[in-house]
């Protein structure tokens, strides 16, 4: 299946730099099949100033077998975080925003909650390699 995660944030929020990191993530869900009805999913981060204003996309496009969504991100809860917690709270956003809108549709065959768990399981691998450098390029611990 093919994964794809990008954003359009505000330049404090620095989802650049975490959405740089899932490369991981991407090519493992590239090797594994959750069924034919969904063959692509692509998430657009949200995290702007005036989001109130911004509504939800969502798209099935079952033609297509393509998933697409926006995540909605709150811009005054990321400024001040540190870096690992921005990551933390993304990972957490991520999940419970699409796990709430796969969840409403009714798939014949997509198993959505198999594509959930490995993608919680990636973004655990993800956050665990990190050894919270804030500046600079990132860093991972030993034992790569």
């Amino acid at each position: 299946m093919k994964l794809s995660i990008t954003s359009v944030s505000d330049w404090r929020a620095r989802l650049g730099r975490i959405t740089s990191h899932y490369d991981y993530a991407i090519a493992r869900s590239a090797r594994l099949s959750y069924g034919q009805e969904v063959t692509s999913v692509a998430l657009l981060l949200m995290c702007v100033s005036d989001q109130a204003r911004l509504k939800r996309r969502l798209r099935f496009r079952r033609e297509k077998a393509e998933f697409y969504t926006d995540i909605m991100l709150d811009l005054s809860v990321i400024i001040p975080l540190p870096m690992k917690d921005k990551m933390r709270y993304v990972f957490r956003e991520i999940l419970e925003q699409l796990s709430e809108q796969l969840n409403r549709r009714k798939f014949r065959d997509f198993d959505h909650k198999r594509f959930l768990r490995d993608l919680k399981r990636w973004f655990k691998r993800i956050e665990d390699r990190y050894d919270g450098q804030t500046s600079g390029p990132w860093h991972y611990a030993s034992g790569e």
